[in-house]
């Protein structure tokens, strides 16, 4: 972890400790980022860290839930971000979804949480980034079941994307947007019938495999799409938190225009 994002989280822990008033904890704010820190990054276990610490798991785990909502506030709103990619000259942005992996959940909350996808349980997350896969906005998260454009309308992805004329792009799993652009009689962006452009590859069906033309283009909206793919990577560990998740600029794609279907 690299040292500044330590102090970022440190920071942020001591203005939390000045606000409400906290005269003296077990720990610094330091120490305090770097356990929460190890928590998210490694998944570690809170009594390991608790022995290790000579604090009690209750307040490692009171530590860890303070820093989450300290960082769950610093947050892009997504109108905010998409803004900015407004600002920016962007003109496409890339939608794609990941599965958080956690630990088997017991009792009724087991079965809503296994995504039937991944073989997994876990929480559905869905992310933005501009096309050279910069990490733009990450949504909260749904129960692992969730497909990927069930957890979009939820969020309401596409009509808030159209609201600022940028143009989606999302793979095979988010074709149900163009049904919901011929659903949509009176668009208020568009004066009538919605007239919204959304990239997704060709898809294939049964008694009509693709054309060599649309498998070329496939293979070129794969080729800018794979930038996404890089920035919502799933943690590679189960349990581990979202912030094990390679969430970093990638470098730019080749020039490519991407296919719609």
């Amino acid at each position: 972890m690299s040292a500044a994002t330590i102090a970022m989280l440190t920071g942020l822990i001591s203005r939390r400790r000045r606000v409400i008033g906290s005269r003296w904890r077990k720990v610094s704010a330091a120490e305090q980022a770097v356990l929460v820190l190890a928590m998210l990054r490694h998944d570690q276990r809170l009594l390991d860290l608790s022995r290790a610490n000579a604090v009690s798991a209750s307040t490692i785990r009171r530590w860890l839930l303070e820093t989450i909502r300290l960082l769950a506030d610093r947050a892009p709103r997504l109108d905010r971000a998409l803004r900015r990619l407004v600002a920016r000259g962007a003109v496409v942005v890339l939608a794609d979804g990941t599965l958080i992996r956690t630990r088997r959940r017991t009792g009724t909350d087991n079965r809503r949480n296994y995504s039937g996808k991944h073989k997994h349980h876990g929480l559905n997350v869905q992310g933005l980034t501009d096309e050279h896969g910069r990490l733009v906005w990450v949504s909260a998260v749904l129960e692992g079941k969730t497909a990927d454009i069930r957890a979009a309308r939820h969020h309401r992805l596409r009509d808030r994307i159209h609201a600022h004329g940028l143009t989606p792009a999302a793979d095979k799993g988010y074709q149900g947007w163009h049904k919901d652009v011929r659903d949509t009689p009176d668009c208020e962006h568009c004066d009538g019938p919605c007239e919204q452009v959304v990239l997704t590859p060709y898809k294939a069906e049964a008694n009509r495999p693709l054309t060599d033309a649309q498998k070329r283009a496939n293979s070129v909206f794969n080729a800018m799409r794979c930038q996404v793919l890089r920035a919502a990577s799933p943690p590679s560990k189960p349990g581990a938190s979202s912030t094990n998740s390679a969430w970093h600029p990638a470098t730019p794609p080749p020039s490519s225009a991407p296919s719609s279907s």
